[in-house]
């Protein structure tokens, strides 16, 4: 795993991941206004957000579409609560927008995803409806969910997202046929041998690659 702690570095010295355990809400606010963005502006709709709602660290998918309803719409939310009209990537779509259509459909499962607890049972098993629901929206691209499974802290059981399997595809000089399977066997492996979880390296390892292409 030489080409791991060359990237990474060891593992004491990894950042602490970014995580809204408690909070669908913040979940989809930090993720999607952390897509091809500055450093620093999901922070601060997180911090804007939790000032206008005290409940933020708590509220599931349908308390953020109820705000943004009675703040009389996504557009108007943005403006007037997060003081920001930053687009979608490749859209004129207000961020918020596409957070409004997502959590709307996330809702609208059959098994319906409502609270990070719910996204993290849910990909435990298969990511496929939740996923396909997510990527649906205009403006969200593959790194758009797997920001979200970031930010909801998903268990070791997950599924490794898209910018993990590319990493280890590229690292061990795959094909670009490799499997979530395999990435998953890899990465349990890998961990075994660091002496880590294999959630915790498949975040370190996130980080790095969303750090290293524009995100989106």
């Amino acid at each position: 795993m030489e080409s791991v702690v060359r990237d990474l570095g060891v593992p004491a010295g990894w950042a602490r991941p970014v995580e809204f355990r408690d909070s669908l809400a913040l979940c989809a606010l930090h993720s999607v206004f952390s897509l091809r963005a500055a450093p620093g502006t999901a922070t601060g709709v997180v911090a804007r957000y939790r000032v206008f709602r005290p409940t933020a660290d708590t509220d599931g998918g349908p308390d953020l579409l109820r705000v943004m309803e009675d703040a009389g719409g996504p557009a108007r939310f943005a403006r007037e609560v997060l003081a920001t009209e930053s687009k979608l990537p490749g859209t004129v779509r207000v961020r918020t927008m596409g957070i409004h259509e997502g959590l709307s459909r996330l809702a609208a499962l059959d098994v319906p995803v409502t609270t990070a607890a719910h996204l993290r049972a849910l990909t435990a098993v298969t990511g496929g409806p939740a996923r396909r629901a997510w990527l649906s929206v205009r403006g969200f691209g593959p790194l758009a969910w797997s920001s979200l499974l970031v930010d909801a802290g998903p268990g070791s059981g997950s599924r490794p997202g898209a910018p993990v399997q590319r990493y280890l595809t590229r690292v061990l000089d795959k094909d670009a046929g490799t499997t979530p399977v395999w990435a998953w066997q890899v990465l349990e492996s890998a961990a075994r041998e660091l002496a880590v979880e294999p959630g915790a390296l498949g975040r370190a390892i996130w980080f790095h690659e969303s750090s290293s292409v524009p995100r989106g």
